[in-house]
């Protein structure tokens, strides 16, 4: 199972660069800026990475940038996998810091293209464990399932119609560079679930006051998890769909808990259980 990567337009003409660029027109910093923008993302198959983290496992993984910014007086040696193949700018640091997205840049973003995969990379696994997710609005919450479902050795994520883009700048943060470990593939609903059942995998989901502890579900069988949004949690037809309904005994007056949180108790369960 090899990531693919999305073709982006070429960005010609950009060679003839100031040694540190100082105008917010400069076309890599108004092009890092668009990508704030899914539709931007989408268009031209690119996506912004910040930080070290994010920016060494994409340079880890072989993926070529289309440019590494870095803020003017921090060192490159700070990006163990740097090389001449692609074009390592300095920004000015004012300018810097009003490029990245976050309020504490931490000196190094880059303009990569996006990975890409399809349903069938998900289920290479002899028992695939999946994350569904069905709504989730909050990239913070989508990037941390992303990280969990890596973490607990999950195979794939399905994201569903109404699901935020796992490449919101936000996301990618919370992802801490998993994005590029874990294939994650948008899907229609119908499509998703067809290959659910012709893969022979059970469904899932959490329902409040389900009989069935997520503790004694056999996590070692095929599995895919969905993960509601926020606030509505799980569609009506994707509850309608699961094969079991699940839930997390809690104490006191607690009634639920955030998705993410939910979503990695459950797969660092499927982890405990499968070693």
């Amino acid at each position: 199972m090899w990531a693919k990567t999305v073709k982006s337009k070429s960005w010609a003409g950009l060679n003839s660069l100031p040694s540190v660029i100082s105008s917010p027109q400069n076309q890599y910093v108004k092009l890092y800026r668009s990508l704030e923008r899914r539709k931007n993302r989408d268009c031209l198959g690119l996506i912004p990475l910040e930080g070290v983290r994010l920016v060494e496992d994409a340079l880890r993984r072989g993926i070529k940038p289309e440019a590494v910014l870095i803020r003017e007086g921090d060192s490159h040696s700070r990006l163990a996998y740097l090389d001449s193949d692609f074009p390592v700018l300095t920004v000015e640091q004012k300018l810097f810091d009003k490029t990245a997205f976050t309020d504490s840049p931490q000196g190094v973003i880059a303009i990569a293209p996006r990975t890409s995969y399809s349903l069938q990379d998900i289920f290479y696994a002899a028992s695939p464990l999946i994350l569904i997710a069905d709504g989730l609005q909050d990239p913070g919450n989508l990037g941390t399932m992303i990280r969990s479902a890596a973490a607990a050795g999950a195979s794939g994520a399905i994201l569903l119609p109404g699901t935020v883009d796992a490449a919101n700048p936000k996301a990618l943060r919370a992802s801490m560079g998993t994005y590029f470990n874990l294939p994650v593939v948008e899907a229609p609903f119908n499509e998703a679930i067809d290959i659910i059942r012709q893969q022979n995998i059970n469904l899932v989901t959490t329902g409040a006051g389900a009989s069935l502890y997520y503790d004694r579900y056999d996590w070692t069988v095929p599995t895919a998890v969905i993960i509601g949004n926020e606030g509505a949690g799980v569609s009506e037809k994707a509850a309608q769909a699961a094969d079991a309904l699940i839930s997390i005994p809690m104490e006191g007056a607690v009634e639920s808990l955030n998705a993410a949180v939910a979503m990695s108790v459950m797969f660092f369960e499927a982890a405990r259980q499968r070693r």
